[in-house]
């Protein structure tokens, strides 16, 4: 299946699941800003550091229970990692950029007010949609794609919390998580794996 159809077909299963439970769920859109860096931190004597990246998406949040709610999501969102060479004096930046799913089980905490903090836990799967590495040496730089060496799936755990911000209509969602990588991203054989901080902002209808 290409990564075109691929896009359609997830996008158009959560779409389907929206319609079939339309009772009783709200969803939303949000985006924010990711903290990325591979957590294996000396590979071939190199010291990885963190990189900025974006990502944004929409979610739809079952409610199951007073406190308790299923929460999928469909995310677009850029991980990687940077090391510079001390020696040669260049940088290297590796740009992932997956389309991820994640599916959380949330805890909401029963306080009275508009203000509602949650937690949650789950797994997320991702499909990497473009993987390049951009280097920089005395001055000039060049761009490769390395899709060949990069796998094309991505399966991990996402741990965090948040807080909801009630409206007279609809709510703003803040999240703070962070997404640990379970399996090794190169095709080569090195055990990196994906690390990433996210902070969202978004809209809950």
């Amino acid at each position: 299946m290409s990564k075109r159809m691929t896009i359609i077909f997830t996008l158009g299963l959560l779409v389907s699941i929206s319609t079939v439970y339309a009772q009783g769920i709200t969803g939303g859109l949000k985006a924010g800003m990711n903290i990325a860096k591979f957590h294996e931190d000396d590979v071939a004597g190199r010291s990885f550091k963190s990189k900025m990246g974006f990502c944004a998406g929409g979610f739809i949040t079952f409610k199951v229970a007073n406190i308790v709610a299923i929460q999928p999501e469909v995310l677009y969102t850029q991980k990687g990692t940077k090391w510079e060479e001390v020696f040669m004096g260049g940088t290297w930046n590796i740009n992932l950029n997956y389309l991820e799913i994640p599916v959380l089980f949330k805890v909401i905490m029963p306080i009275q007010g508009m203000i509602k903090p949650h937690l949650f836990v789950g797994p997320y799967f991702a499909y990497n949609l473009t993987a390049k590495v951009k280097t920089y040496y005395y001055g000039q730089s060049e761009e490769i794609d390395v899709d060949e060496e990069t796998k094309d799936g991505d399966f991990g755990a996402v741990f965090g919390g948040g807080i909801d911000f009630g409206l007279p209509a609809g709510k703003i969602v803040f999240d703070a998580r962070y997404s640990l990588g379970l399996t090794t991203i190169d095709e080569e054989g090195s055990d990196v794996k994906n690390n990433v901080f996210s902070f969202m902002l978004g809209y809950a209808f």
